[in-house]
């Protein structure tokens, strides 16, 4: 359904005011205002449909009442400005050159507002033309020959109610006592015209599914011979529907028979519309109101509404509770009444004053004693309500309860003191990086080393102070541990403000938010220089002692085997036995120095990776064929596998695989099965070999791999050796360009494993 001019108006004007509003709503009617922005003119706040037709201005809120209505002889303005003064009915015209005399001046409830009522007055000629033809019309239904009497005649006063019955009508009928015939209808070009009768008028006239309707109405009527009356839709003569206002009056003889009915009908469809539009207008206030209340109601955060005299006109629930009242005890009372004190009552007012002048929002926070929590803090913010005039008519607010949040930031930034005094007393070296990576604080153990500020460390980045061979080393340990939010421990060496580089071994912790997520790492590192330089002197010692140890073990070894030889050859078994113990001995003595000098090699440069195509199943043949001969206490197994070929050097990966299997007979328990296998899967091939032994700790875990570091617990202290295995191992994969790891779970065993870049050529 369109809606009329006047329902624009409806939605933003009291239920009063709608009263007013439709209390004469087949009346041209409009309500008006005064606008102080418009010298002192009154604005048109609504208008009804009739008034809008009549103007001939579709949409007149907003604009002045005098560009809609020019008075012949006074101001309108100046006469609603005099009306409690004034008294009487005056003409005015509009600029549609309708005539009009206002017929009922009314104040709508608001200083200033007024709701103005019209009647139209045709012109003369007009008048006469219309009372002329009403007068013949209904003299005719009526059985009155004008033509044969004079004016004189005719009785005027029923002329002049039958010029009133046109005139006030749009439809003029007359049916048979039953209803049957139509006889006569003057449509007056709503409805169609007939004077001949007509019996199929219902289907002519009125839409099918409101004839029941209709004829039940006329059953009554004629039944109680009362007057019809029914508000019921018709057929337009252009074919639309609208709804007709329809009274029929019965005319009987002296015995009480019904002669015949006389009816007038008088279209309503706009009064219908505005009606429709009305209740739509209602009932999406009602919605709209329940929506806020529901909202408002159920939010912990105080709502509520100042008048410009500073007194509450709504709070929300949480508000009253907050207070410790009821809406009755509450709403309407100002400041002080709601247990403001004077202070925060007066610097509240000053607030509202400020937000009526300037239209625009104040924000502050203050406490305020809770009715049960105690003295509380609020965050609170005043914005203006605006009319469409743009003036302020009121005060909303809304106040949240921002003690926790405060509490915490107090404690947090107790906590951040209590830290920052801790972190840069102390001569270990704390950094701290954000989600993404980035440095967001160094301390100033730091800043000593390295004779930069912490700012500059923050934004040139630290990175730059590694020395070149450990930069990528440490960025993939630390990218690695960030991508999985997991800790990292790795050694470096870092330029200091001399210019020299001092080796520093750092650990980081995960940071997290309160939430769970990721927030960054904290970094303590300390100074391992000296411990360094220690390691390299015996390195030093432990590879001259190896070279030099190599050669006569090499000549003893010999001289064993030639003795073994000849003491089978006597017949002589124990000797013989006891020199086959004695060569195993030296053969693990050997691969000992052995490892020394791989570890002594790696570090010095002078290991060499004599990369070849070469067949990862026949590697693995080769180590279990080892196997069966060296291992008698575990089962091996070697999944199948196909060819697969990769470019290394096969001697090296060989000692990584045989590593991984003599690990796993160490630290598995007799007996147990070892379970070696090769798959491939994007482009990497993977060698992994599993055990069901001792495992290993998630602390250790990241460690294995580290020179020297053994794992230092109940089941291990009696098993033998250097903790140079695993380091090797790593370094000869990491020549490769592949990733060597480990997965275990304390008690359980674990799986160590590698991976090599397939040989597609």
């Amino acid at each position: 359904m369109e809606t009329t001019p006047g329902a624009t108006a409806i939605k933003s004007i009291t239920d009063q005011d709608y009263q007013l509003f439709f209390i004469h709503l087949n009346l041209p009617v409009c309500m008006v205002q005064k606008s102080t922005a418009a010298r002192g003119k009154y604005q048109i706040l609504a208008a009804n449909a009739a008034f809008a037709r009549l103007s001939a201005v579709p949409d007149c809120a907003g604009q002045l009442l005098d560009t809609i209505v020019t008075c012949e002889h006074i101001d309108l303005s100046s006469f609603l400005d005099q009306y409690p003064e004034a008294s009487g009915s005056h003409e005015v015209s509009f600029s549609a050159s309708a005539s009009f005399a206002t017929v009922g001046v009314s104040p709508a409830g608001a200083e200033g507002r007024f709701t103005l009522v019209f009647s139209e007055s045709p012109n003369e000629q007009s008048q006469r033309t219309s009372d002329v033809a009403a007068a013949e019309s209904l003299a005719q239904t009526a059985g009155i020959d004008h033509q044969e009497h004079d004016d004189e005649s005719i009785d005027i006063d029923k002329l002049r109610f039958q010029a009133l019955l046109a005139a006030s009508s749009d439809v003029i009928y007359r049916m048979n006592p039953d209803w049957s015939r139509l006889q006569h209808v003057d449509g007056r070009g709503v409805l169609l015209n007939t004077d001949e009768p007509m019996e199929d008028w219902l289907n002519t006239y009125i839409p099918e599914e409101d004839q029941p309707l209709l004829l039940k109405a006329i059953h009554d009527a004629i039944a109680a011979k009362r007057v019809f009356s029914l508000e019921h839709r018709v057929k337009y003569a252009d074919g639309a529907i609208g709804w007709m206002n329809s009274r029929a009056v019965p005319i009987v003889d002296e015995q009480g028979k019904i002669l015949e009915w006389y009816g007038t009908a008088a279209d309503v469809t706009a009064n219908r519309e505005a009606e429709q539009a009305l209740r739509e207008a209602r009932d999406f206030a009602e919605r709209r109101e329940r929506l806020y209340e529901a909202i408002t109601a159920n939010t912990p955060d105080l709502i509520y509404v100042f008048d410009l005299n500073y007194r509450f006109t709504y709070a929300n629930r949480a508000l009253l509770e907050m207070w410790g009242k009821t809406w009755e005890n509450a709403v309407g009372k100002g400041l002080l009444e709601n247990g403001y004190e004077p202070w925060h009552a007066e610097m509240h007012e000053r607030e509202i004053d400020h937000v009526i002048a300037t239209c625009s929002s104040v924000r502050g926070e203050v406490s305020f004693p809770h009715a049960t929590l105690g003295r509380r803090i609020y965050d609170y913010i005043f914005n203006p309500v605006i009319d469409e005039s743009g003036a302020v008519i009121a005060i909303a607010g809304t106040t949240r309860d921002i003690t926790e949040i405060r509490n915490a930031e107090a404690a947090l930034g107790e906590s951040e003191m209590r830290f920052r005094t801790m972190a840069e007393g102390s001569n270990i070296y704390i950094a701290m990086t954000d989600e993404h990576g980035s440095a967001i604080y160094f301390n100033q153990a730091w800043e000593r080393l390295t004779g930069a500020t912490a700012s500059n460390l923050i934004a040139e980045g630290w990175l730059e102070l590694l020395h070149p061979e450990d930069r990528e080393r440490c960025v993939e340990a630390y990218t690695s541990a960030k991508q999985a939010h997991q800790p990292f421990h790795c050694d470096f060496r870092v330029m200091d403000a001399n210019g020299t580089y001092r080796w520093l071994l750092s650990d980081a912790a995960v940071r997290f938010y309160q939430d769970g997520k990721f927030a960054g790492f904290i970094s303590t590192a300390v100074d391992i220089t000296d411990l360094k330089e220690d390691e390299q002197r015996k390195n030093d010692f432990i590879s001259m002692v190896s070279h030099e140890l190599k050669t006569p073990l090499t000549s003893t070894i010999s001289y064993v085997q030639v003795s073994q030889k000849k003491s089978a050859e006597a017949g002589d078994s124990l000797v013989a036995g006891l020199l086959e113990r004695a060569v195993k001995q030296l053969n693990k003595m050997t691969r000992m120095i052995n490892s020394f000098l791989n570890v002594s090699r790696l570090e010095s440069g002078k290991i060499h990776i004599e990369a070849q195509a070469c067949n990862l199943a026949s590697l693995l043949k080769e180590a279990e064929e080892e196997s069966r001969v060296s291992v008698s206490s575990h089962t091996i197994i070697f999944e199948p596998m196909p060819d697969i070929w990769v470019h290394a050097d096969p001697e090296k990966i060989g000692q990584v695989i045989n590593n991984f299997i003599s690990n796993a007979v160490k630290y598995s328990p007799a007996r147990s099965v070892i379970n070696v296998a090769c798959t491939e899967a994007d482009g990497q091939v993977k060698v992994s070999v599993s055990d069901s032994g001792i495992g290993i700790t998630a602390a250790d875990l990241p460690r294995i791999f580290e020179r020297y570091y053994r794992i230092k617990r109940q089941e291990t202290k009696n098993i033998s050796g250097f903790g140079i295995g695993l380091y090797i191992c790593s370094e000869i994969i990491r020549r490769h360009g592949g990733q060597i790891g480990a997965e275990s779970t304390a008690g359980t065993g674990s799986t160590f494993y590698f991976t090599l870049p397939r040989d597609v050529a």
